[in-house]
């Protein structure tokens, strides 16, 4: 059987890996050539993730330890120290290890010349169907290193938030997206890559912008078009609320490789694996709209952040969802 994976990134790369350690041998990557114009070659270069990684990493055969640059017990968000587990990893290595012996070459792809083509080209989606209504989140994000110790921050606003990833003890991904402000502004109002300030100077290493997509995989299908079959988040495999797209993408591809001869079990599975994102995109939608937040509406943020073993009470998940609205 020849295979075509359309994209280099986690969730293409991790599909890869399950496929040959499965015994496909006929697999062939394909990198977009739009795709990554960042200097770590990825995009978006987003390296933070939480529960469920390490098994996800293990099930490939990989050694999770080998990547994990920090770990946190807590994040700030909005300047409420919050217990939870998160971690940042190498995300560029842990790429270039899942596609080890692959040959990278450049699309686009004859989608005749092979049995199946896989749309693993992210927000590009790029050979499956256009989405009615889809919804992308456009972030910006600078590497930092900065002389003063910065905690893993959250900051939310404006149908948005900012974030502060630590990757060491000196180098930090600093970023922010909001369907509603320019991301930009939002990282200058927070003077979060200021520089200056004497022994607080922050020195830009380098930045790049990127578009998520929040529609979530009920608004994304079809998920099969013809040979072609996507996963990841040209299928909507990304949180709405958290923008977290690492461990659903890497998920999704587990479900595609699982149900790899069974296309109808393949949308159920995802269906059924990421039912609550199509609760996050119905707060997404209400906040865009300017709606009334409810409890229903905390309660299902509440959940969201549970999933990264943060304890967030309820009425500090109603408080930050105000301040997303406004």
């Amino acid at each position: 059987m020849r295979i075509a994976i359309a994209g280099a990134g986690i969730s293409g790369a991790y599909l890869y890996r399950l496929l040959r350690n499965q015994g496909f041998d006929d697999v062939s990557v394909f990198e977009q050539e739009q795709q990554h114009k960042t200097n770590c070659d990825i995009s978006p270069c987003a390296w933070g993730t939480s529960l469920g990684f390490e098994p996800l990493v293990e099930h490939a055969g990989l050694d999770p330890a080998k990547y994990t640059r920090m770990q946190f017990d807590h994040i700030m968000m909005d300047e409420m120290r919050i217990e939870a587990y998160a971690l940042t990893f190498d995300k560029p290595l842990l790429i270039s290890d899942l596609l080890q012996d692959a040959v990278i070459q450049r699309s686009p792809i004859d989608t005749a010349e092979y049995d199946r083509v896989i749309d693993a080209t992210g927000v590009l989606r790029a050979y499956l169907p256009e989405i009615k209504d889809d919804l992308i989140f456009p972030c910006i994000q600078y590497c930092v290193r900065s002389s003063e110790p910065l905690d893993m921050s959250i900051k939310i606003s404006r149908i948005g938030y900012a974030w502060i990833f630590p990757l060491s003890d000196d180098i930090y991904h600093i970023g922010a997206g909001s369907l509603v402000v320019k991301p930009y502004d939002m990282l200058k109002n927070l003077s979060w890559v200021k520089q200056g300030d004497g022994n607080k100077k922050r020195e830009v290493l380098c930045s790049c912008a990127s578009r998520v997509r929040l529609t979530a995989p009920l608004g994304s299908r079809p998920y099969i078009s013809k040979n072609i079959w996507g996963t990841g988040e040209a299928i909507g495999c990304v949180a709405p609320l958290a923008g977290e797209g690492i461990i659903p993408g890497m998920r999704s591809a587990q479900i595609l490789a699982k149900n790899w001869d069974y296309p109808l079990a393949y949308e159920r599975a995802i269906l059924n694996e990421f039912s609550w994102m199509e609760e996050e995109r119905r707060v997404v939608d209400r906040l865009r709209r300017g709606e009334r937040i409810g409890i229903r509406d905390g309660l299902i943020l509440k959940e969201t952040t549970k999933r990264m073993n943060m304890k967030l009470h309820l009425w500090d998940a109603l408080k930050m969802l105000m301040r997303a609205r406004k």
